[in-house]
């Protein structure tokens, strides 16, 4: 044996007892998903199958499907198949992703993770597209319990932490308990107990309100692992015994399996090694009654360590071989991890070094692959224990060497060798500590500011979003509601002048509904977001200039280049229009020219806006008093950090230049 014996030993436990609550958080989001149905009811629903249709046979089969979830996997996935098949022939997406949610909740439980990611990640974005949420949060649960018992921990954390966002959304106590269920796990996993037994403990209270035995079931098997690692057996043990209790009266074998299988530990911790095999036993049972591969490896595993505590060697290599080789199948790389680790330390027991530097070896590559800067953290201290048992052992192998004389030799040699190695070990670890605890530290303040710059950012683009959507809507009703009100008096106008005498109020009228439904179209452009580009904005402005001088005297000419698609917003593209839409005003009413160009260009980065017409001028020092319009025209170019030049002669005509700077680095106005 060396140093890592316990090193292992606490990675892998911590592994396994992870990978244990983020499977009850799932099936206790799937839970939330419907209730139980006593077994009179499912075959009352069954019974009502024979002669439904349409969308209510579909949902009586996925809620068929789901009832036997646990119970009997073909049936599970019969009825969820045929609901499956139905639901899309009838096109309904809720009753698709709440097939889909019960075939990979089946696979989950009888243990085929492949297949369970599979049809999970099919299942996810009919969840996403649906308006209740409970599918998504089992969906994502789900997810991130495959990944975590794959040993893709980072992945896993994203889908859970999109589970606690999800979750912080809806106001009810089963939600609530989950969620605090999650806030505590996160805690247990940086050893902050009494923290973690707090969450734990309020999630308790919230799953007791509705009497919900599957929440409360979860809540007391996460605080007897908060008690275990807070080294609290007897509070653990009385704690284990409540949660085995309400497990029994609810008919829940597959979370009785994992309490079992917890007390097996306890009862080992505690020294009492008949009812340590007892619960190791039972729950070893209860696991290949619910056909769950995952916890009939482990439980094999954690028989084979205790049978080789207990010195019976030949059962111990039965167990941890038979663990090794279901667990490989399943490809299940926390359940091999720790056998690499319990194959390792039972051949060195047996004295075969050549297959213990196997096993160490398989052990080590792994754990590299496995175990980042932020989950290294999390694996155990070395226990003092290991130093008593170690002594003791090399006390053992010296009376043997004495009672051996042919092996004194090669005895003396492996103690050596064992000692220098453990002398190695302890200082790599130690050193490896050290690092590991600054570059977690480091880690955690990274990710801390990383979540909420995300927060951040998602909140801003949630406001942009809810704008834009205002200013469509707010454009939509205008269309719709004043637009044609406004062309219906216009085109009654216009009747009405035809049958009646041709009066000036009718003209009147006529003509300021025109004008009020062109007002109206430019408010209607200016708040559609769709239109927040430089583009458009030349796009609207030519065509505005060419209706606008259609029956004048004016000829318009455009000189416009294929612009960049700079945004803008739609204030700003309003005050550049209405500066343009006097410009033109002032030519229609007091130029009398017959020609005006209109002239868009982008020059060091500033949009250049030129506006020439023939006309007969003005003298600007004479216009100074004449009214506000200018005025108005360099207020908006202000306003938008640009500028306007009007520059006249009597007899020269009038030329108008505007200019719209742009910042280099984002392509937007300064």
């Amino acid at each position: 044996m060396n140093t890592s014996f316990f090193l292992a030993v606490s990675a892998a436990r911590y592994l396994f007892c992870r990978a244990i609550s983020i499977m009850l958080v799932c099936l206790l989001w799937c839970c939330l998903n419907a209730g139980a149905v006593a077994q009179s009811r499912v075959d009352s629903l069954e019974k009502v199958l024979t002669g439904a249709k349409g969308i209510e046979r579909a949902t009586l089969l996925f809620v068929l499907s789901w009832e036997y979830r646990f119970s009997n996997k073909d049936k599970a996935l019969q009825y969820g198949d045929e609901s499956l098949q139905l639901a899309r022939q009838l096109n309904d997406t809720a009753v698709i992703a709440s097939a889909l949610n019960s075939i990979s909740e089946t696979w989950l439980n009888f243990g085929d993770y492949e297949k369970a990611e599979k049809i999970t990640q099919e299942e996810l974005p009919y969840a996403r597209a649906i308006a209740a949420k409970k599918n998504l949060l089992g969906a994502l649960t789900r997810l991130g319990t495959i990944e975590y018992r794959k040993g893709r921990f980072d992945a896993a954390l994203v889908y859970q932490l999109e589970v606690q966002r999800e979750a912080e959304k809806m106001n009810k106590p089963e939600v609530t308990g989950v969620a605090n269920l999650n806030l505590g796990l996160t805690y247990m996993d940086l050893k902050r107990y009494d923290e973690a037994l707090r969450y734990f403990n309020i999630a308790l209270q919230a799953f007791e309100k509705i009497q919900m035995s599957a929440g409360i079931g979860a809540s007391y098997i996460n605080i007897t692992e908060v008690l275990r690692n807070q080294k609290k057996y007897d509070e653990a043990l009385a704690t284990a015994q409540k949660a085995e209790k309400l497990l029994i009266a609810a008919g829940n074998n597959l979370h009785l399996g994992y309490i079992y299988g917890i007390m097996g530990k306890l009862y080992g911790a505690l020294g009492k090694r008949s009812e340590q095999l007892l619960y190791l036993q039972k729950s070893l049972a209860l696991s290949r009654e619910n056909q769950d591969d995952f916890m009939i490896a482990q439980n094999q595993g954690d028989l084979g360590r205790a049978y080789m505590e207990m010195g019976d060697m030949q059962t111990a290599r039965q167990n941890l071989y038979e663990s090794f080789e279901r667990a490989e199948k399943m490809q299940q790389k926390t359940v091999v991890i720790e056998d690499y680790a319990r194959l390792r330390d039972w051949h060195l027991l047996q004295r075969n070094f050549e297959e213990a530097r196997r096993f160490d070896d398989l052990y080590n590559t792994s754990m590299d692959s496995v175990f980042n800067a932020k989950m290294a953290e999390k694996v155990a201290d070395s226990e003092t224990k290991y130093e008593t048992e170690k002594k003791e052992l090399a006390i053992r192998d010296l009376e043997n060497r004495n009672r051996i004389k042919n092996l004194q030799t090669y005895g003396a040699l492996a103690g050596i060798l064992a000692l220098l190695g453990v002398l190695y070990l302890m200082r790599r670890a130690y050193r490896q500590k050290q690092r590991l605890a600054e570059q977690q530290e480091q880690l955690q303040r990274n990710t801390i500011e990383r979540l909420e710059a995300e927060q951040k950012v998602v909140a801003l683009r949630s406001r942009l979003e809810g704008q834009q959507l205002e200013r469509l809507r707010i454009a939509e009703d205008l269309h719709d509601d004043f637009g044609s009100g406004l062309s219906k008096i216009s085109l009654l106008s216009e009747v009405a002048k035809k049958k009646a005498a041709a009066t000036g109020e009718l003209d009147k009228i006529s003509g300021a509904a025109k004008e009020l439904l062109l007002k109206m179209s430019e408010i209607v452009w200016a708040l559609n977001h769709h239109n927040d580009t430089l583009s458009s904005l030349a796009g609207y402005i030519r065509r505005y200039a060419v209706s606008f001088f259609e029956d004048s005297d004016i000829a318009c000419h455009f000189d416009i280049p294929d612009l960049p698609d700079i945004p803008l917003s739609g204030e700003l593209r309003r005050n550049v229009f209405l500066v343009v839409k006097e410009t033109l005003h002032n030519a229609l009413k007091h130029a009398r020219a017959d020609k005006i160009n209109i002239q868009f260009s982008m020059e060091n980065g500033s949009l250049q806006i030129n506006i020439r017409d023939n006309g007969q001028g003005f003298d600007p020092a004479a216009l100074a008093d004449a009214g506000n319009g200018l005025a108005n025209m360099q207020r908006r170019m202000q306003q938008s950090g640009g500028s306007i030049h009007v520059d006249s002669r009597p007899g020269e005509g009038t030329r108008t230049h505007i200019q719209l700077p742009f910042t280099s680095s984002s392509n937007t106005p300064a």
